[in-house]
C-alpha cells in the first residue's frame, strides 16, 4: 500500500520510505489504464526533462524504486523497461491519500 501523506510503501514483508518523486510515479503507475507510462510520462513525474542524455538518470532512479518494491516485499519483475515506449508496472498497488 502507498501512502501519499506518509511517502511510504508497505507490503508483505515491511515499509521503505519513498522519495516524493517515487510515489508521484507510483502514483501514475496506478492510474494508468495499462500500467504502462511513456517516457515523458516517466520524465515528467521524475521532473527531469525528456532528453537521450537523461535516460541514464531515469533509468537508475527506476532501478532504486524497483529495489525498494523489492524491500517491501515485491516479487519478480515489478517494473520492467519497454524498449522505445517506457515502463510498465507489474504488481498491484493500493493507494491510500491524504
Amino acid at each position: 500500500m502507498l501512502s501519499l501523506h506518509k511517502l511510504d510503501l508497505t507490503g508483505p514483508t515491511g515499509t521503505v520510505r519513498l522519495t516524493a518523486t517515487e510515489a508521484t510515479l507510483l502514483q501514475a503507475f496506478s492510474q494508468s489504464q495499462d500500467t504502462r507510462l511513456d517516457f515523458a510520462q516517466v520524465a515528467q513525474c521524475l521532473g527531469v526533462p525528456m532528453s537521450e542524455e537523461q535516460k541514464a538518470n531515469i533509468q537508475v532512479r527506476m532501478v532504486r524504486l524497483r529495489k525498494k518494491l523489492h524491500v517491501a516485499g515485491a516479487q519478480g519483475a515489478v517494473i520492467e523497461a519497454i524498449r522505445n515506449v517506457g515502463y510498465q508496472f507489474f504488481d498491484e498497488l493500493e493507494v491510500r491519500k491524504p
